[in-house]
């Protein structure tokens, strides 16, 4: 999807809003919620698509080569990627990987046990993965500076895209040490779409990203976060940027959940106050309260903001400080926030909102359980 297809989705945006560093939360307490899911009631594909159907890794691998496919494995297909598996896996341009996951199925299960820094990879454009559940091989919380071994040894991923015109949909992704997905290169400025997932328990210390957003432009919605150190983290190149809209964020987060990073911090040899080109973040629901909810690290490019969403916490020094709900390093008059909900029944009806409007957009929400 181009930049201009999701440029024309956006909002208008508010007023202004600058704040100072990163931190967190100090209320005391998480509220425990029921995970809320949402399919597309259109755009799935199902078997009756699929140019392949496997049930094997050695299947798995030689269809996913093939470019132009439509590779179908059947629900309650469970694959195991373990060492005597040479990863990463490539993956053709244009392949569409896929199962049932939200349709009438659990979605096929792809389990990696043992850290593999990455498991699927491709340069290729047109890529879709959607309907599956890919789950790594540590869910919990754990800092790797206190491991004896090099912390990039723990580092996990499922998938690294390089190519335009990525889609993740319908999956459930969990148990990343580095990110569920990468998208995007220093080089290569990459255009997804990621909607409908369930993306959770991806808590490693100094990386834990639910989505590693590395240069592009992204739309970031119906899904749902929880269990991330960061739900979507981004790298601050100028041509990076997000919006996420209709999502729920659960109630626990490591650090805070959605990021943009002043490049300065990943390029040593630049210096300025740059933080990628915009974050925009509109109805969605953030219910954790020990951790902030959107910190953009620096000074965008192009207009960033947060409006209209709905914050179990709240601000308890308005917007500034390191204990506010929505943060800005080094604040400037591009960053706006308004008209957002707090306090503690305000996540409920957020919840609510969501729900009456899926319709709206060829969405409806569904409870199912999560793997881990």
């Amino acid at each position: 999807m181009s930049r201009t297809r999701r440029e024309m989705l956006a909002a208008a945006v508010g007023i202004t809003g600058g704040v100072l560093s990163s931190g967190c939360l100090s209320i005391a307490g998480v509220k425990q919620s029921e995970p809320l899911g949402f399919a597309a009631r259109k755009g799935r594909v199902r078997r009756a698509d699929a140019t392949h159907v496997v049930e094997s890794v050695a299947d798995l691998r030689s269809a996913l080569s093939t470019p132009d496919a439509t590779v179908w494995l059947p629900s309650g297909t469970e694959l195991r990627l373990d060492d005597s598996v040479s990863m990463p896996i490539s993956i053709a341009a244009n392949v569409t990987l896929a199962s049932d996951r939200g349709i009438n199925g659990p979605g096929a299960r792809i389990t990696v046990p043992t850290t593999v820094s990455t498991v699927f990879r491709s340069p290729g454009t047109g890529i879709r993965v959607t309907g599956l559940r890919v789950v790594g091989p540590e869910t919990g919380y754990f800092d790797p500076r206190s491991k004896p071994q090099p912390a990039s040894s723990y580092y996990a991923r499922a998938f690294e895209f390089t190519g335009d015109d990525i889609e993740i949909d319908h999956c459930e992704l969990a148990g990343w040490t580095h990110a569920t997905v990468s998208l995007g290169a220093g080089d290569a400025p990459t255009g997804s779409h990621v909607h409908h997932n369930a993306i959770h328990h991806n808590q490693m210390e100094t990386l834990g990203y639910g989505l590693d957003l590395r240069n592009g432009t992204h739309l970031i919605e119906w899904n749902y976060f929880d269990h991330n150190r960061h739900a979507v983290a981004a790298f601050g190149h100028r041509e990076n940027g997000y919006e996420a809209r209709f999502n729920v964020v659960g109630p626990h987060a490591v650090r805070h959940t959605f990021d943009m990073h002043r490049l300065s911090e990943n390029l040593d040899n630049y210096t300025g106050l740059l933080a990628g080109e915009y974050l925009r973040v509109h109805h969605t629901v953030f219910e954790t309260t020990n951790a902030a909810a959107v910190v953009l690290r620096g000074r965008s490019s192009a207009d960033s903001w947060v409006r209209n969403n709905w914050f179990e916490a709240v601000p308890l020094l308005e917007r500034h400080g390191r204990e506010s709900i929505v943060q800005q390093s080094r604040g400037d008059r591009r960053f706006q926030v308004e008209n957002n909900d707090f306090g503690p029944r305000a996540t409920g009806r957020g919840r609510e909102w969501l729900r009456e409007h899926a319709a709206d957009h060829k969405t409806k929400p569904f409870s199912e359980p999560l793997t881990v």
